[in-house]
């Protein structure tokens, strides 16, 4: 008999008897389906506000054998405790499962609602939809019916999957606690796992059973067939994982049970698991490399580019190139890390994918003579790219990388009006491999274009009736000036923008000789300058003025729930704020402000400056948060730094006569 896979073709040439000996562990019994223990009706709600607990999830995976092909079967079954059922997550269920190339599909799902009554209540087939997630994933969702308070939830299916060389994730953690988790794979005599664990410190029983399932008599003089052999994890009373404000995405902090295929074959051989091994798949399966050589077109287009620019450096070529594309795609929002779509159908504005569109940016720089390659990488919601568990599938996006006189540039043509080395927030901060024709190397993804960057200078004059008025002169780098450039794109008027970009809360506001410059121009900041007027800005006491010095750039809350946390923060970028004031007070006001302050930890600042001269009050904030990344150690001082931002925004000072 011989198995294909992706990357073995192995030939059955003996069978070698092996001694085997039994491994004893404590036993978790599978949960029979259908028969739900009186304990669990009569468990109360916990004090801590719990909608409900899983309190039993089962995984038991097999394999089958058809058509010279190998199935994994993946036979789920899972039982959840409701205690308050106005929680919409306590009633819905999703199912994902990957869809592309028939990979994996969902049969046999069964699913009811138990009532503290004593009646059941069966999921109705036609109140499962199915919705389509991404390129790669469907999910199978429903809601259960009839749930109530006290109610008991329980549903099976089954998942057959085509490609066995790893398998889904087993996630042990959830939102909410787990009683009893367990993973059973009954292994065929051909193959084996290795697994990994990750984010979890909790105990793990794991063990091997095997069980002789032979009528031979045992008689040492005659051969007896292999044992069947089953791997066992179980792990109790699972503590929830909270999702908090700025992470990658909640799954990177579960913990979870990774499987990578270590043995194939009879008798069994080691396979070798490590990225030289991905990136021979991908060249064998699905390289870049294979569309960008084919792409003409796209090639003769950079040419013609760089041709009509003879002389200018090959920074500006590249300029050109990039903007010529950017401003032609049609971005269909999936994203992929390979994509057969022609660089014709791309450059005509066909909707097209992210690998798509950047494999053509690849070919019309390779037209121009620059040197250019494209670059895995695992976007925002797909999570971190766990460089311990070597797996294509953990690439779902494609950008670009090009060197020119020692400089790298890194690019996603998608992006709408954006430039060379401004990536989309949900490609920055990932790990990257860039994929050469003959070569390929790992690089991190921050280029030092892709922040927040935003600098405001306010000249003003306060009134004795409270109202302020000035001039504004701002400039704004990375997503804010990109934002402002989509916004002209969209037909905003000048004053529109400066209405919207820095006083969206004041619909009082009148505004005057607006300016904004530069949008045409990537490589400069966006520029604008601009007359306001806010009546009844201070309000007016017998005793003075009451006034908020946060004219601009201010912070309503902090985008941090409370002051503990045990998840690190991933913001979406860096970010720059500077922001100066100068206002003119009226005359015979004076005003008490605080000396200066500085908050300062590594990778971030918050220095406020104050200058109360006679009749005059300038004043400046300056925020600069330098890195993307922090571990829950600098939480406290990042959470006490956007407070201060908060406190400041809803802040007043009395400037009185």
């Amino acid at each position: 008999m011989a198995f294909l896979l992706d990357r073995f073709f192995i030939t059955t040439a003996c069978i070698v008897l092996l001694g085997i000996s039994g491994v004893t562990a404590q036993n978790m019994p599978d949960a029979e389906f259908g028969s739900i223990p009186d304990s669990l009706f009569q468990m109360q709600a916990p004090e801590d506000d719990i909608p409900y607990r899983i309190t039993n999830k089962e995984l038991n995976v097999s394999f089958q054998e058809a058509d010279e092909s190998i199935l994994a079967v993946l036979e789920h079954h899972i039982r959840i405790k409701v205690f308050d059922d106005s929680v919409q997550e306590a009633s819905v269920v999703a199912i994902p499962y990957y869809f592309e190339n028939d990979m994996e599909r969902v049969t046999s799902l069964e699913a009811y609602t138990y009532l503290p009554s004593g009646g059941r209540v069966a999921l109705s087939e036609e109140d499962i939809r199915t919705i389509n997630i991404n390129s790669r994933y469907n999910v199978k969702e429903f809601v259960m019916p009839a749930v109530e308070d006290g109610a008991v939830i329980e549903y099976r299916y089954t998942i057959e999957r085509r490609y066995i060389e790893e398998l889904p994730d087993f996630y042990l953690s959830h939102k909410v606690p787990t009683d009893n988790a367990k993973l059973t794979i009954t292994y065929p005599k051909y193959l084996r796992y290795q697994s990994y664990t990750e984010n979890f410190d909790g105990r793990i029983t794991h063990d091997v059973v095997y069980t002789d399932t032979s009528s031979v008599p045992k008689v040492f003089t005659i051969p007896q067939p292999q044992p069947v052999v089953t791997e066992r994890w179980m792990a109790r009373d699972i503590p929830p994982v909270k999702e908090e404000a700025y992470i990658t995405t909640l799954d990177d902090y579960r913990g979870k049970i990774k499987f990578l295929l270590s043995e194939f074959g009879v008798p069994r051989q080691q396979l070798e698991n490590n990225w030289e091994v991905v990136v021979a798949r991908i060249r064998d399966k699905t390289d870049p490399w294979e569309s960008i050589n084919e792409n003409n077109e796209a090639e003769a287009v950079g040419d013609s580019i760089a041709g009509s620019l003879d002389g200018v450096p090959e920074s500006q070529v590249q300029d050109s190139i990039y903007h010529y594309l950017n401003e032609r795609v049609n971005f269909s929002g999936q994203h992929t890390a390979f994509s057969q779509t022609s660089g014709e159908e791309v450059l005509t504005g066909e909707p097209s994918n992210q690998a798509a569109i950047n494999q053509t940016l690849v070919a019309m720089l390779k037209g121009a003579g620059i040197e250019a390659n494209p670059v895995l990488i695992s976007t925002r919601q797909s999570g971190k790219i766990n460089m311990d568990f070597p797996s294509f599938y953990q690439f779902n996006g494609l950008m670009v990388r090009s060197e020119i006189d020692g400089q790298s540039y890194l690019m996603d043509a998608g992006f709408s009006y954006s430039q060379p080395g401004l990536i989309p927030v949900d490609t920055y901060g990932s790990r990257g491999l860039v994929l050469g024709e003959d070569e390929y190397e790992w690089i991190d993804i921050n280029p030092d274009k892709s922040l927040f960057d935003i600098q405001i200078q306010i000249d003003g004059q306060l009134d004795r009736n409270g109202t302020l008025r000035g001039t504004v002169e701002a400039v704004q780098q990375g997503y804010p000036a990109q934002i402002i450039r989509q916004q002209k794109a969209d037909g905003n008027s000048d004053s529109e923008i400066f209405r919207q970009t820095l006083f969206d809360g004041y619909p009082q506001m009148s505004a005057k000789d607006v300016v904004v410059k530069n949008a045409e121009k990537y490589g400069e900041p966006i520029e604008f300058t601009g007359e306001f007027e806010i009546e009844n800005y201070a309000t007016s006491f017998t005793d003075g003025l009451k006034f908020s010095p946060m004219v601009v750039g201010y912070r309503n809350e902090n985008p941090f729930s409370g002051p503990d946390r045990n998840l690190p923060i991933t913001l979406d970028a860096p970010e720059k704020l500077d922001l100066s004031y100068s206002i003119k007070l009226p005359q015979g006001y004076r005003v008490a402000v605080n000396a200066g302050r500085t908050i300062r930890f590594s990778g971030a600042e918050f220095i406020e400056r104050y200058d109360n001269t006679t009749g005059q009050l300038d004043y400046r904030y300056q925020i600069n948060i330098d890195q993307r990344n922090f571990s829950a150690d600098y939480f406290p001082s990042l959470y006490k730094l956007y407070n201060r931002w908060v406190e400041l925004s809803n802040s007043s000072w009395l400037i009185e006569e």
